[in-house]
């Protein structure tokens, strides 16, 4: 057995397997900044999407405010109209008698 060739054949095995590491090890070290990337920018869509999601709830408070004071008002509008209805009808009533 010639153990040049032995020698040349593990340092050329360990060579291969060094580049292959190599190749390796920038894949993955690619593959985890593209995960954290995304990870970033999915915390932002959700923090912009919390964002927007407030807005609407508090713009849906002031309309669910408004439309109850709209109903308000108008109960009141129909009450003033009701008594006026009934005073017309009345005066009319003794008009005629």
């Amino acid at each position: 057995m010639d153990v040049q060739k032995t020698m040349e054949f593990i340092l050329d095995q360990v060579a291969q397997i060094t580049v292959l590491q190599a190749r390796t090890d920038r894949r993955l070290d690619r593959a985890i900044r593209l995960a954290v990337q995304e990870a970033r920018q999915e915390r932002k869509r959700r923090k912009e999407m919390d964002q927007r999601i407030a807005y609407l709830t508090e713009r849906a408070a002031e309309a669910d405010e408004k439309i109850t004071q709209l109903a308000a008002a108008q109960l009141v509008t129909e009450e003033k109209l009701q008594r006026w209805i009934e005073e017309r009808r009345g005066k009319n009533g003794k008009s005629e008698t």
